[in-house]
């Protein structure tokens, strides 16, 4: 059983979308952040936290949280993640939002979609 695609059953235009965005956008701007003497991503635990537990506010589900509606299109997926970046301080990655909707536009393709589930499925559970 194959669990994941190879590159010539992917989306070709998404996955060159995706591989221009790594390469000409991720890759400087990682550059940049490490020469201004930011790491991009933590690579270990921050030792002046005592802890990372948090308690949380809401401690059970409810319908609505079932129910709530997410990103509806590519759009508001483009619009939510900015907003997101934004409000956490990732003025970089907000400005460069655009890059991850046009490989969300091109790896969507409704047209591929089967309708029918894979027998495979019910071995995973």
């Amino acid at each position: 059983m194959n669990l994941t695609k190879d590159s010539t059953n992917n989306n070709d235009a998404a996955h060159d979308l995706i591989e221009v965005f790594f390469d000409d956008v991720l890759m400087p701007m990682a550059a940049s952040m490490r020469a201004s003497g930011t790491e991009p991503f933590r690579l270990k635990p921050d030792a002046s936290r005592g802890s990372y537990y948090m308690r949380r506010p809401k401690r059970s589900m409810t319908r609505d949280d079932f129910t709530a509606p997410s990103c509806d299109d590519i759009k508001d997926l483009e619009l939510r993640l900015a907003a997101y970046w934004q409000s956490i301080g990732r003025h970089n990655f907000a400005s460069e939002i655009s890059h991850i909707a046009a490989a969300a536009r091109a790896a969507y393709a409704p047209g591929e979609q089967d309708a029918e589930v894979s027998s495979f499925i019910y071995t995973m559970f």
